[in-house]
């Protein structure tokens, strides 16, 4: 803690001590032959970010520049690019004359990436990590970003963790449309195909306010690439084989835009899986394999005026749920518990694909249509509309050769946002303004929302309908930005459970809630290499159905849960301040935060007096977790720094720390992540892309947890070496990863099934892609 205060006030230092960058450019561009002027140039310093593009009469002026020794590059289409060094000391005036040269052109396939007004810290996975993680699930995929982590629930179900929250404090936002699918519980993960989005970005702490005021903790935004307008076909292909669990993978994508139809394009994908049994470092567990059929389209029209899309995806899979963590009696549970090793009815010696009861079966569709008019003046008009439909049914183990203990779920919802935005226009302070409607209804028993059957299910048939309003507001110069956001939500869930099993008489009970979020933001940039943001937001999330209503057996999760339907809302006030210093050689980035939630719900274990409680039903012997409200406060450090030891030769280090703690009853909080250190060295060859790295992960022992306020004590901590290579071969790209290298045999706290066995051992992935 003490290294990083001194390296936050040297980086503080460093940049006040840099800020008199009073120097200017300015010069003209002209054409070689004939003198003429030559508007619309490029103009830019080589290694820094400072640019700028010539006017109408060929003058070009960049500001605020620091003294010292440039590469200045001037390039126009069709002319020679140029490219000058320049010694800068007070006000320089440089001039070119460009070369015209023959352009001869053929299809030119444009992408880009529009960035979102957002005032928050970002991270985000390189291209090469994301190669390395391709066909992990969302949640594995993202772990090991800087505050973010994975919660588990077996060997196939993960979900992303960002600075200690997760579920619905974590806005994932597939395709532009917020995914519902998590109102049921913390081991339901997300139902998302990460093939399908190119661009996979993490924004960290409350933000995000356009698509909601809940995202506590921070939001996943998953996006593909533009669609393509040109006639020509591009696609890819990617193979990936695991070792661990045999489990192979097969993803394809083919795209392209209709001849003689100019603006139109097109894109399909789809994505196969198929695992067996997952081995730890010493056994196999059993029922634990996985299938997945994924398959998605998207089809548009753009233009200088307006555009619109449609995009469709069907997401299947069949998760097996590991059969240790359903026992029959508290005996046996205890002594499960206490094992080191499961049973060996649960730790088959034989690899096997077959998934038995337990077992989650999943479907998830959603459809979408996006619409943009720019106006005359440089404002866009935007609208999107979606439908999801999510499906979920979670079989028990049969008891009595009954099939009986089955959950169904099944979620349906409409969305939209209507927004008028100002990014694109020439206004000191751009704005987005708009509103937001979510309408949903789920059906755990009969056929309609309003007519359920049974009392006997998790959760209740429940409508639920939310309004939101928002503004955003930002100004922007060479040297500091300013935002300012502000949200208002209103949420209603309406209950409706029969009086009996079966009864016509239906009772139904309203709950309302309804806040605000809002948050400010500045960021200066003190000089080419050094920039610092402070924000100061607040965020208010309602409780979510399976808060207020859960009650029963959670199959998929092994537990039994209990709601409170008296719950409040949360608010959270959140401050974080971050520093990113990169000169040459480093690239340092610096974060800390602190969110204290007035309300926070948070599931704990039913251990009273260091006694554990447990359910005895019909279906087994299961602990007890409720969802329980105090006031809490959560603090962390993120902090990454990479070092450039030789040209060719680079190492990293990143380090992920939060402290949770029940400030009502002045306590530590359960389910928090253990600090999380990573050091990874890499080397790239001279040829092909070629890179070779190598990786340490150090997990902590989770220490900051009341005794015997659990089932079991946190696990030890532990260390995982992963090695990486990969290799681009023109169109063909190879990569080689193998995870816990040295197979070692760990739990992490963040697992739900860590009171029964052992995670993931050595797992080595082969991916062959090929790209057209």
């Amino acid at each position: 803690m003490r290294y990083l205060i001194i390296l936050f006030v040297f980086l503080s230092f460093s940049g006040f001590a840099q800020t008199s960058c009073h120097c200017s450019l300015k010069g003209i561009v002209a054409s070689k032959e004939n003198k003429e002027k030559v508007p619309g140039a490029y103009v830019y310093i080589k290694g820094t970010n400072k640019s700028t593009v010539t006017d109408a009469n060929g003058l070009f002026l960049i500001k605020d520049l620091c003294p010292g020794k440039y590469t200045l590059v001037c390039q126009m289409a069709s002319f020679d690019p140029i490219e000058t060094t320049i010694n800068l000391t007070d006000e320089h005036e440089e001039d070119f004359e460009l070369s015209a040269h023959d352009e001869h052109l053929q299809e030119v396939f444009v992408q880009g990436r529009k960035q979102e007004i957002n005032s928050q810290l970002k991270t985000q996975l390189s291209q090469e990590e994301r190669s390395q993680r391709d066909g992990l699930s969302l949640g594995e995929m993202l772990k090991g970003l800087t505050g973010v982590q994975s919660l588990q629930t077996g060997s196939s179900i993960s979900k992303p963790v960002i600075h200690g929250l997760h579920s619905s404090r974590v806005i994932i936002l597939n395709q532009g449309v917020r995914q519902e699918g998590q109102n049921w519980g913390s081991e339901h993960a997300p139902e998302i195909d990460p093939f399908v989005s190119k661009n996979i970005q993490v924004i960290k702490g409350p933000g995000g306010l356009r698509y909601g005021g809940d995202a506590i903790g921070g939001i996943v935004m998953l996006e593909p690439d533009a669609l393509p307008d040109s006639s020509a076909l591009h696609g890819s292909i990617q193979s990936i084989y695991f070792t661990n669990g045999r489990q192979g993978v097969v993803s394809g994508l083919l795209e392209g835009g209709i001849p003689k139809a100019k603006g139109w394009g097109w894109r399909v994908q789809g994505t196969l899986k198929d695992g067996g049994n997952v081995q730890t470092a010493d056994y196999y567990l059993s029922n634990t394999g996985v299938k997945e059929e994924n398959v998605s389209l998207g089809f548009g029209y753009k233009s200088n005026h307006l555009g619109a899309d449609l995009f469709l995806s069907r997401f299947h899979n069949v998760i097996g749920i590991y059969e240790g963590s359903h026992i029959g009696n508290i005996a046996d549970l205890e002594n499960s518990i206490a094992r080191s090793r499961p049973l060996g009815a649960f730790t088959p010696k034989e690899f096997s694909r077959r998934i038995e009861r337990p077992n989650q079966d999943i479907w998830h569709d959603l459809g979408k249509i996006k619409a943009y008019y720019h106006l005359a003046f440089g404002a866009t008009l935007r609208a999107t509309v979606a439908a999801q439909s999510d499906e979920r049914w979670e079989l028990d183990v049969l008891r009595a050769g009954k099939n009986i203990n089955t959950l169904r779920f099944n979620l349906n919802t409409h969305s939209g946002e209507f927004l008028y935005d100002e990014t694109n226009t020439n206004k000191l302070w751009k704005g987005q303004f708009g509103f937001t409607f979510l309408d949903q209804g789920n059906i755990t028993s009969g056929n309609r929302v309003q007519n359920p059957t049974l009392t006997t299910s998790l959760l209740p048939n429940y409508s639920l309908q939310n309004i939101g309003v928002f503004a955003l507001e930002r100004h922007a110069t060479e040297k500091w930005e300013f935002e300012a956001g502000f949200r208002f939500d209103v949420k209603e869930i309406e209950t409706h459970r029969p009086k009996i099993n079966f009864s016509p008489t239906i009772l139904r009970k309203n709950n309302s809630f309804d806040g605000w979020s809002g948050s400010l933001a500045y960021k200066y940039h003190w000089n080419l290499v050094t920039e610092s943001q402070i924000t100061v937001s607040r965020a208010f999330r309602a409780p979510g159905a399976n808060e207020l209503f859960s009650n029963g057996v959670h199959h998929g999760a092994g537990a039994y849960e209990i709601g409170d339907p008296n719950l409040k809302g949360e608010s959270a006030v959140n401050v974080s301040f971050s520093t990113n210093f990169k000169p040459e050689k480093w690239d340092i980035e610096l974060g800390l935060y602190s969110n204290q939630i007035h309300n926070f719900i948070y599931l704990k274990p039913q251990v009273l007096n260091s006694a554990a409680v447990y359910a005895t039903t019909v279906r087994g012997v299961f602990p007890i977790f409720s969802y329980q409200q105090v006031n809490a406060r959560f603090q962390g450090i993120d902090f990454q720094a990479g070092y450039q030891l030789m040209p060719r030769l680079s190492i990293q280090q990143k380090t992920s720390i939060v402290r949770a703690f029940d400030t009502e009853n002045d306590q530590f909080l359960v389910g928090i992540p253990a600090d999380r250190f990573e050091y990874i060295a890499r080397y790239a060859f001279k040829k092909y892309n070629q890179y070779v790295s190598a990786g340490l992960t150090q997990v902590a022992k989770q220490n900051r947890v009341e005794p015997g306020s659990d089932y079991a004590n946190p696990p030890a901590g532990y260390f995982l070496v992963n090695v990486n290579w990969g290799i681009n071969l023109h169109s063909f790209e190879l990569n080689l990863r193998i995870s816990n290298a040295l197979n070692a045999a760990y739990r992490d706290y963040l697992n739900r099934f860590r009171y029964y066995a052992d995670d993931q051992g050595r797992n080595i992935s082969l991916k062959l892609g090929y790209h057209f």
